[in-house]
């Protein structure tokens, strides 16, 4: 069976219904090879429009603006962070009584990324552009993050098999968290926060 590819830019839905017919990790897993391609492909190239611009004084914003470091971390991000975060929406999905499997999990948040990295390559390519690149870019961005931001819940409620309702708090569950961990984040990222005295 041929992998949907396009189906799961354009047309999510017959790409949710196909993928779950057959039912095997393989098709989620070449999913986020190519979102992650993609978004490495996306940073790279917003890191060497932006590079100059950004301040270097963190170890984040040096790693930032190389390209290579940027890109490799991207690709990192998403397709560890899909394999990842497949188990803990697995995790999520299951505490709300849901036929809930690591295929579910991985096969959702698959689904989600390759919408959202269409658009983030399509914001980088554009934001080369001087000065309007970067607003006509954001607001294409804009219309494929919000395909993916229906896909995911589209995608939790078919490949968890459970209502609209269920399926509402299961991506607001894991949104939640997934927000608090990236704030939690970069709050320890910064650095002149005050460290505890030790004496």
């Amino acid at each position: 069976m041929a992998v949907p590819i396009v189906e799961a830019f354009w047309r999510p839905q017959e790409a949710i219904e196909e993928v779950k017919k057959e039912g095997s990790l393989s098709t989620p897993i070449i999913y986020l090879v190519i979102a992650g391609i993609l978004t490495a492909i996306s940073l790279a190239i917003l890191s060497y429009s932006v590079g100059g611009t950004i301040s270097s004084e963190t170890k984040l914003a040096q790693l930032l603006s190389n390209p290579g470091i940027a890109a490799a971390g991207g690709f990192l991000i998403v397709f560890v962070g899909g394999l990842l975060g497949g188990l803990y929406y697995m995790l999520v999905m299951g505490a709300l009584k849901t036929k809930s499997d690591y295929f579910a999990g991985v096969a959702a948040l698959a689904h989600t990324a390759m919408p959202a990295s269409l658009g983030l390559l399509i914001l980088s390519i554009l934001s080369l552009i001087p000065a309007v690149g970067v607003i006509i870019g954001a607001i294409i961005a804009l219309i494929f993050f919000a395909l993916s931001a229906g896909t995911l819940y589209n995608a939790t409620r078919e490949f968890f098999e459970t209502d609209m309702v269920t399926a509402l708090v299961g991506v607001s569950a894991f949104g939640l968290a997934l927000g608090v961990i990236i704030a939690l984040s970069a709050i320890s990222g910064i650095p002149y926060l005050p460290k505890p005295s030790t004496s």
